[in-house]
């Protein structure tokens, strides 16, 4: 589910060789300052929040060691590295590596979601199994938990609680001779909430996605439409997960790789309440001021005041 990306760039004399392609999507700058210290940045091209981990290569005159952070913004400041002598510069060699996610966020365990349809609409709820441990030996993410919902015919996915698009995957389309029971081969959208967890809604029609990157989109906010998985099903897979492992060291590929995430079984809002949801079990999609003041501002509360479509 999430790649580790790594990078190398080389630093010999103070002249800068670079592997590093111009479409990488977080890339890491440094400025050589007077008293030959200096001074590292990063660029970010994609929303949401990353783990981001430098390793010296090679380095004299300054003292080694690993430098993280979790970024967030478009750009910013990461650290300073300084001389041990003061009148000579510093020579290095470096690599970086970054995750999406926070490691280990305080998750708020209690939060009621709202259910990824519309208000009103009864939906049968389907725990999924994990098919990488049933069917390649993949060690199952940590307290595993996702869903499905399946419907006769195509329906609108709505967001489940506020939160940053910070992926989107709009490139295959069914094929209409074929019909399935599964296919990995899905477009998705991956929010990012608050507290450091994902949701992934997986199952949507090629260029049926109403959101865009980095838009920030609320509970109910309608996100596409279902693409049929076979002539009869309609099929939407959904989950909530966050980052534990932070280890960013390269990995020997592996059909027992464990995975990087950890599952949550959250509380959805029904008809008859917030509640975990049971397997093979019908409820009612609900929907409430309530559950979209918990997290607005106290301008986006003023907004929607004003003009409560803003929100849809």
């Amino acid at each position: 589910m999430k790649k580790t990306l790594y990078l190398v760039i080389f630093i010999a004399l103070g002249v800068n060789y670079t592997l590093l392609s111009q479409n990488e999507k977080i890339t890491i700058n440094f400025k050589r300052n007077s008293d030959n210290s200096i001074d590292f940045y990063y660029d970010k091209k994609i929303p949401g929040s990353f783990y981001l981990n430098l390793e010296f290569t090679g380095l004299s005159n300054a003292h080694s060691k690993n430098h993280t952070a979790i970024i967030k913004d478009a750009s910013g400041s990461f650290f300073n590295l300084r001389p041990i002598n003061s009148k000579q510069p510093i020579n290095f060699s470096y690599k970086y590596s970054y995750l999406r996610g926070i490691p280990n966020p305080k998750v708020d365990s209690l939060f009621t979601y709202t259910l990824p349809l519309k208000k009103g609409k009864t939906v049968t709820i389907i725990e999924s199994t994990n098919l990488s441990e049933t069917y390649f030996g993949s060690e199952a993410p940590s307290k595993w938990k996702s869903y499905i919902i399946d419907r006769t015919s195509s329906d609108t996915v709505c967001n489940m609680r506020k939160g940053i698009v910070v992926e989107i995957v709009n490139e295959f389309t069914r094929n209409p001779e074929i019909n399935l029971n599964y296919t990995s081969k899905m477009n998705r959208i991956v929010v990012e909430h608050e507290d450091g967890t994902f949701a992934s809604y997986s199952g949507l029609k090629k260029d049926a996605i109403f959101v865009s990157l980095g838009q920030t989109i609320y509970p109910q906010t309608l996100i596409g439409t279902l693409e049929a998985i076979n002539d009869y099903t309609y099929r939407l897979y959904f989950h909530i997960y966050y980052l534990i492992d932070e280890s960013l060291k390269s990995k020997e590929s592996t059909t027992h790789q464990k995975s990087q995430n950890e599952f949550l079984t959250p509380y959805f809002l029904t008809k008859i309440g917030s509640k975990k949801l049971n397997n093979k079990t019908n409820y009612i999609v609900e929907f409430n001021e309530s559950i979209l003041f918990k997290e607005l501002s106290k301008k986006e509360k003023k907004q929607y005041l004003k003009n409560s479509e803003m929100f849809k």
